[in-house]
């Protein structure tokens, strides 16, 4: 048997290991018996007992990065043929959430330390990137961010500008994302901002964001699931939409078996008695993610917080608007449909129905969203096309995203007014 100790910060949880051909997690005795213990995942109840499996392979492999991104990681780190196991516990000092996963003898750290990064130093890590990955380039600690772009955290203080390294296992406060190295998808820094200022005016929840240059475009997001307190960063459990269902990320579309659907997901949050004002809310995201064109809003982009007072929907993340790359295909279906311009008011009905949302209530606030988007995208596009720093890429991108909005709005004002016919498609 070999195991990993995992910490909920400074606090030890559980134990995650491999024993007799299968993975496993076991609460520690202390964590039981303490005040203010929570639960790994909804799956994993409060228990001596140890749970066995492939769900716990999936729960910890959710917490690595995916794709090509991990491909490069592994490269570089020499772990080509490692198992999720070994590679929790060679990225686990910093994991997404609360979680930090160390060898069995190891403890985190009290004493939280931070060393200067400057922009240049910054801005060469960018420009290796190809040869050395972001989450690998801090050789003071390592972490483990979820997702296929290549990203890095670190501590960021907006009202001076200033960045930070973590040293060990401390905590860091704001996920960095430079353009992606994808030809195919650039530039892409300023598409997951402009997204994310125009969900913050449309009043849906979302962290603070910024947009670096040094010289190099980087979009900067602040982390939710940290927070100060007595001045020290602490670290909020969260678990994503594949950890709440218990799939692996590779199935984080619905098109690949249908194992995460967006009914899957309002019934799993149901099943946690997450405030009503959550359900609403990922309603909204639902209705964002179409106008904005965000063909990537999949499973893994929609997260739950665990405490011991229970759970409450996550602050949304990684909105861009895919479309105007050329991706016609939604991650997760509208009623029966993958396409955007397959969608219509019979969309929105099935969905509802399979959702247990209410039509015509949701059908309204459609609406409302997507009347009061263009005069909130108009002011965010105008502060970009203005601004000097923006590249001539930049603004054909916005010019893009422009006429994907106007696209998606006229089709949602279509589908929404009262008596109109079906949009032809």
């Amino acid at each position: 048997m070999i195991r990993l100790r995992v910490w909920a910060n400074v606090r030890p949880m559980g134990w995650f290991g491999h024993a007799a051909g299968e993975y496993f997690f076991e609460y520690d005795p202390q964590w039981l018996e303490q005040d203010g213990a929570f639960v790994l995942a909804p799956r994993f109840p409060l228990q001596k007992e140890r749970f066995t499996g492939v769900d716990i392979r999936n729960f910890f492999a959710n917490l690595l990065p995916e794709g090509a991104a991990l491909d490069v990681i592994l490269n570089a780190i020499q772990m080509r043929e490692a198992s999720p196991f070994e590679m929790v516990g060679r990225l686990g000092a910093e994991l997404p959430g609360v979680l930090s996963v160390l060898p069995e003898n190891a403890a985190p750290q009290f004493q939280q330390e931070y060393t200067p990064l400057t922009y240049a130093q910054l801005s060469r890590r960018l420009a290796e990137r190809s040869i050395k990955p972001l989450l690998t380039a801090n050789e003071q600690t390592t972490m483990s961010l979820a997702g296929a772009q290549d990203k890095i955290g670190l501590r960021y203080d907006s009202k001076t500008g200033k960045i930070s390294d973590s040293v060990g296992q401390s905590p860091t406060t704001h996920i960095f994302k430079p353009d992606t190295r994808l030809k195919a998808f650039q530039p892409s820094a300023i598409n997951e901002y402009a997204c994310m200022l125009l969900a913050r005016a449309l009043k849906l929840p979302v962290p603070d964001v910024w947009l670096l240059r040094v010289p190099e475009a980087v979009y900067v997001v602040q982390r939710y699931d940290r927070v100060m307190v007595s001045g020290n960063i602490l670290s909020l459990h969260q678990i994503d939409g594949c950890q709440l269902l218990g799939v692996g990320a590779d199935w984080k579309y619905e098109r690949n078996a249908g194992l995460v659907s967006l009914p899957k997901l309002a019934q799993a949050l149901r099943e946690l008695k997450v405030p009503g004002r959550d359900l609403l809310q990922m309603q909204r995201w639902v209705m964002f993610n179409y106008l904005s064109g965000n063909a990537d809003a999949h499973a893994k982009n929609l997260s739950v917080l665990i405490s011991d007072q229970g759970y409450r929907l996550a602050p949304f993340y990684d909105i861009l608007c895919v479309r105007a790359y050329g991706d016609n295909r939604m991650a997760l279906f509208i009623g029966d449909e993958e396409e955007f311009d397959a969608v219509g008011a019979h969309s929105w009905e099935a969905l509802c129905k399979d959702c247990g949302f209410r039509f015509k209530q949701t059908m309204d606030e459609f609406r409302r969203m997507a009347s009061a988007m263009t005069p909130a995208w108009n002011k965010i596009y105008g502060q970009l096309h203005e601004d000097t720093h923006t590249t001539h890429e930049e603004h054909e991108l916005l010019e893009r995203m422009n006429a994907v909005f106007a696209n998606h709005i006229e089709a949602a004002l279509s589908m929404t007014q009262l008596g109109s016919p079906e949009p032809a498609r």
